[in-house]
């Protein structure tokens, strides 16, 4: 069995998918060699324990010459079989069966995935949408404008908005007075013009 084959086991054997299994299997790995590269012991219960160990440099030879080697410092791992899994290697205790993952557990596992895929298939639209929302459209931009209109006049000190009353007003007296005078000139320089002509009609 190799590393591959290790991860369908256990995906099958568990409610794992094969990704989580190989991530289950890789922290595992993980875990035993820093601790056995720290000096520590690992200790399995029901499997064995892996033990660190240490070889000093030495002298060797070659074994198609016979000529002396210098062999450096090395350290290496040893692992021992614990006493259930020698029974269990020499038939003395059966192999415990493993409690296969119940029916209930594997719908809910199945469900839960579902709505994790169908959620990150939504996530996209629904930003999307949010984006849509906050850009602001041409109507929007029309209301925050009229809008910042009405806050500037409201701001007008009332003083000014006096001021400005009164001089409309007299503006507006004096043109029609200005139209009025107009009107008394040229109804006075018609009057008499007429009146020459009725006269000059009652004449025989």
């Amino acid at each position: 069995m190799n590393k591959s084959e290790l991860i369908d086991v256990v995906s099958k054997t568990t409610l794992l998918t094969k990704r989580e299994a190989d991530e289950a299997v890789n922290a595992l790995i993980h875990a035993v060699a820093s601790e056995v590269k720290a000096g520590r012991r690992v200790v399995v219960a029901g499997f064995g324990s892996f033990n660190p160990t240490h070889r000093g440099a030495r002298m060797g030879r070659n074994p198609q010459t016979g000529a002396p080697v210098a062999i450096a410092a090395s350290r290496g791992v040893r692992f021992a079989a614990s006493a259930m899994l020698k029974d269990i290697l020499n038939e003395k205790v059966p192999l415990p069966a493993l409690k296969p993952p119940a029916p209930a557990a594997k719908a809910a596992k199945a469900g839960k995935s579902a709505r994790s895929t169908s959620k990150a298939k939504k996530a996209p639209r629904k930003a999307a949408k949010k984006a849509r929302k906050r850009t602001p459209t041409k109507k929007a931009v029309k209301r925050t404008a009229k809008r910042s209109v009405k806050k500037i006049v409201r701001r007008i000190p009332a003083k000014k908005a006096a001021k400005r009353a009164p001089a409309r007003k007299a503006a507006k007296r004096s043109a029609r007075k200005a139209v009025k005078r107009v009107r008394t000139r040229t109804s006075s320089k018609r009057a008499p013009a007429r009146k020459a002509v009725k006269r000059s009609a009652r004449r025989p």
